[in-house]
């Protein structure tokens, strides 16, 4: 087998573009088994030819032949290449006997050199030797195609290429028996096995560097897959967790540190009449909250037949992940009048221009905030009837929309009017209808003088449009 000197340079600058190509486009990733030997396979088909470009550029005597055991080194790296594994692992037997062999065929071939020996460098010996590497470098490359899916495509192609090397360099051995035979033909058969033998190991490097980039995308194929199993586990187990929390028999509320509710049990679903908790506070869902203790609430809870439930919330902090939530227990309490008091009436803080009260069935009024004093203050003590609308009357003359309001929370849970005072402004008046376990009823009333109110509106500081919104 004979080379021409542009064909070898030909093929070590193409080799060195693909190299470096590579090089470049995998310079982050880390490097795995595949890639070592597929770098070991490339710099050792590389050895012969740029030796042989060397010794032909600056005219060096002397027989390259034993430079030919740097490709059966290169074979065997292509068949561990493909098989992902080192070849001195199980299964490979055949393979650390092909890399002994290329060893011994190396050093041997360097000892005979001075003498010119026939042995192991001869050209004869040579071909066989590669043909026979290079045939079992096809056969394990074939097998381990079959064993990969996502890098089958150039593990065949390596199979493949291997065959063709095979019976490239069976030619070559054929030609070099019966080139004395055929003189006028051996050169120029050898010249042109020459340029092929260039053209097959230009494609084998190709196809190695091919086959890391499948090998690195399988590899992120693996761990990718691996990662959505456990994500997928880990849902599973988030469901199941949740589910028996669900099932819990309690009636627990999570909340987090800004008290938005996150869950609810389905005994505290049932309790509070199944109501939508998503982003929702303990103030939606009651109609009066109050501090009682440490850790501890009280709350006013309207069933939807309008009963009212007194309700204690206790508190417990629970930090998960460096956040922090609030797990809160339901127990209802006992119905108790004064109780209820105190959660609708003397924990309101009403503003000077409203008043919230109390009334029992018959609209007596049974309490009333601050805010109704400063209103009614100064005329109250003169009226003897402690009737609701009878007060009404003394701020209003507008009997129609007294006598309207009156017969609207007598026949609704809840009833809303606007009344005209005597000094000229004007009171919006609110009556929510409730009534106690024993279907007693009683009265929510919550007033605001509407001119107050917006004058309290209109002399307030200016407030960006972030704190109008809250």
């Amino acid at each position: 087998m004979s080379f021409d000197n542009a064909s070898v340079l030909f093929f070590l600058l193409a080799s060195a573009a693909l190299l470096a190509m590579d090089l470049l486009r995998h310079r982050k990733r880390q490097a795995g088994l595949n890639d070592y030997f597929a770098g070991l396979a490339a710099l050792a088909a590389l050895l012969h030819p740029l030796a042989w470009w060397i010794a032909d550029t600056l005219a060096l005597p002397g027989d390259l032949t034993p430079f030919f055991a740097f490709d059966l080194i290169a074979a065997c790296a292509i068949a561990a290449a493909a098989a992902n594994q080192a070849p001195f692992g199980k299964r490979w037997g055949p393979f650390a006997a092909l890399a002994t062999l290329a060893a011994s065929a190396l050093a041997i071939g360097t000892q005979l050199l001075p003498m010119h020996g026939t042995g192991v460098t001869a050209p004869l010996m040579a071909s066989v030797l590669l043909c026979t590497v290079f045939i079992g470098c096809a056969t394990e490359c074939s097998r381990h195609a079959r064993l990969n899916q996502l890098a089958q495509r150039p593990v065949w192609t390596l199979a493949l290429l291997s065959g063709a090397a095979a019976v490239l360099q069976l030619l070559v051995a054929l030609v070099s028996i019966t080139s004395q035979a055929t003189e006028g033909y051996g050169p120029q058969l050898l010249s042109a096995t020459g340029i092929a033998w260039l053209l097959i190991k230009l494609m084998l490097v190709s196809t190695l560097l091919k086959l890391s980039s499948a090998r690195r995308a399988e590899l992120s194929d693996r761990l990718s897959r691996q990662l959505v199993a456990k994500a997928n586990a880990s849902t599973n187990d988030l469901l199941v967790v949740t589910q028996a929390f669900y099932q819990l028999p309690g009636n627990v509320l999570v909340t987090d540190d800004d008290g938005r509710i996150l869950f609810a049990t389905a005994q505290a679903r049932r309790l509070l009449a199944y109501p939508e908790t998503k982003d929702c506070v303990l103030e939606d869902l009651f109609l009066a909250v109050q501090p009682s203790g440490h850790q501890l609430v009280r709350a006013l809870f309207e069933k939807p037949d309008h009963q009212a439930e007194l309700m204690q919330i206790r508190m417990t902090r629970v930090e998960c992940s460096d956040q922090g939530y609030h797990l809160l227990q339901l127990e209802t309490l006992p119905f108790n009048y004064e109780m209820l008091r105190g959660l609708l009436v003397d924990s309101r803080n009403d503003a000077p221009h409203e008043a919230t009260g109390l009334l029992d069935h018959h609209f007596a009024i049974a309490a009333m905030a601050d805010g109704w004093f400063r209103l009614l203050d100064p005329i109250d003590r003169y009226a003897a009837s402690g009737v609701f609308w009878d007060k009404l009357r003394i701020l209003s003359s507008g009997d129609s929309e007294i006598a309207h309001l009156e017969n609207s929370i007598a026949s609704a849970s809840a009833a809303q009017g606007w009344l005209r005072i005597r000094n000229g402004g004007g009171l919006s008046v609110s009556l929510r209808k409730l009534q106690t376990p024993d279907y007693k009823l009683f009265y929510r009333v919550h007033m605001t003088l509407v001119d107050d109110a917006l004058q309290a509106n209109a002399n307030a500081p200016c407030t960006d449009s972030g704190e109008t919104k809250r």
